[in-house]
């Protein structure tokens, strides 16, 4: 066959390979035999007619097992896959070809790249993993618990793939930390590591260094264990230890950076081909919208914490107290709390050595009242709400910080409260503990006149 004259014959870039069987029947040398223009015109000047292909791009274990099983299972291969080394995604496909034998053969591999996702080619997927994808979306666009619809995307997935576990972690390179999002676990399995089970950030980053330039990290023979003893053994011991014989991991990547990775340990292998497809729009799926969901609710968070003491401040309270009464959560108490001449200060010392008397005091308060249900509800009015524990409990915190307020020094509150059985509407406890909150300030500034702020010019 007339190698160089087929691949002329397409538009796009196109090449031969071929593909070797080492005695221990797996995957050896893959050599690009010739390529069309348009081929050389995408890989570069480093190319050459009968080059190893990992010479132009990083090796890669899924790749080699598609031209395997491509050419020894005479199977078409094709997948839609985001190729890190290059910076793009690529559509690929690979043809087996009726030449060789039982120990080499070739295939026909031609392929378009995009920039970005192109999701419209999702419509050139296979139909089973197409419907997989648009079944995921649903899910994840479905509802308010979004931690939940992970999770139904992670189980059908885990049961496509006949896999032990399908597990989410997520990575913060900042802090050095990992954290468990979401897992689906086989419940037939018994004797298996819980679905949380979370690996430590320096095991993580043995992830990264694995896997490369490539896109994902595969792991589904001797032969790709071996490589990984190779490169890693201390992982690789760890991984035998655990009883894994089969893993994928694919990064999930937002904006250029790993924010976490999808892994899926002790799957059936013969669906490696098919699973990789699905498995690289998932991540790129999943990544996106995990990251949308964290930054999301990293706004809620800001939109409910004051910038200068970090507390809940007038908004998240107000949703705490609807919460209260929806589900009738009694008893509980009411801790006003106003700080004694913040104006002064501001206006004699400066804004700066105001910021350091509210610290001061917030300081104090946290101390007593924790900050889960602590408060900024104005420039110095702050409010604490205890919804668990007696009332003797309540009172004992109460009279704590009035003795700090009392003591003088950095801190000065004036501090009104009151305690609910849940006969007393939010309304009137807030009010109540506002009138006593008052009272007790006048009698701050009857003490201390200059600091008065309705006397401080």
């Amino acid at each position: 066959m007339d190698f160089q004259t087929l691949t002329d014959t397409f538009a796009i870039p196109c090449c031969v390979m071929s593909v070797e069987k080492t005695p221990e029947g797996n995957c050896g040398d893959i050599r690009i035999v010739c390529a069309n223009k348009q081929y050389k015109q995408a890989m570069g000047p480093n190319y050459y007619d009968g080059m190893l292909y990992y010479e132009l791009v990083p090796k890669e274990i899924k790749f080699e097992d598609f031209c395997f099983k491509c050419v020894f299972n005479r199977k078409r291969m094709h997948a839609y896959v985001d190729v890190k080394a290059m910076d793009c995604w690529v559509d690929q496909q690979m043809l087996p070809l009726n030449e060789g034998d039982e120990n080499k053969g070739y295939c026909l591999y031609f392929f378009e790249m995009t920039k970005e996702a192109d999701v419209s080619r999702l419509s050139s997927v296979k139909l089973d993993t197409a419907e997989i994808i648009i079944r995921s979306i649903l899910t994840l666009m479905s509802t308010e618990d979004f931690k939940g619809n992970v999770w139904i995307v992670l189980e059908d997935f885990r049961r496509i793939a006949e896999a032990l576990a399908c597990r989410i972690i997520l990575v913060d390179d900042d802090e050095e930390t990992t954290s468990f999002f979401c897992g689906a676990l086989d419940p037939d399995r018994e004797g298996v590591n819980p679905p949380n089970n979370v690996p430590s950030y320096d095991v993580v980053k043995t992830w990264k260094a694995a896997i490369g330039e490539s896109d994902c990290l595969i792991l589904q023979n001797e032969y790709d264990f071996q490589l990984l003893n190779d490169i890693d053994p201390i992982w690789h011991d760890s991984l035998i230890e655990n009883g894994i014989d089969s893993l994928i991991i694919v990064p999930l990547v937002r904006l250029n950076s790993v924010i976490g990775y999808l892994y899926v340990t002790n799957y059936n292998t013969e669906k490696t081909a098919d699973m990789r497809e699905l498995i690289e729009i998932l991540s790129y799926i999943l990544g996106s919208e995990i990251a949308n969901n964290q930054l999301m609710g990293k706004l809620a968070k800001i939109g409910g914490t004051d910038g200068l003491t970090g507390l809940n401040n007038r908004y998240a309270v107000k949703q705490r107290l609807e919460k209260i009464v929806s589900e009738k959560i009694y008893p509980f108490g009411v801790v006003n709390m106003d700080l004694n001449g913040l104006k002064s200060v501001n206006d004699n010392e400066g804004h700066d050595e105001g910021d350091a008397f509210i610290m001061d005091c917030v300081d104090a308060m946290k101390k007593v009242f924790g900050t889960k249900d602590l408060y900024r509800v104005g420039g110095d009015e702050f409010l604490a709400l205890l919804t668990e524990g007696t009332k003797e409990e309540f009172e004992e915190k109460l009279n704590k910080m009035k003795e700090i307020a009392a003591a003088g020094g950095k801190v000065s509150l004036a501090i009104g409260s009151f305690w609910s059985e849940g006969d007393t509407s939010t309304r009137d406890a807030m009010r109540k503990a506002d009138e006593e909150m008052y009272e007790n300030k006048k009698e701050y500034y009857a003490h201390h006149p200059e600091k008065d702020r309705r006397k401080v010019s």
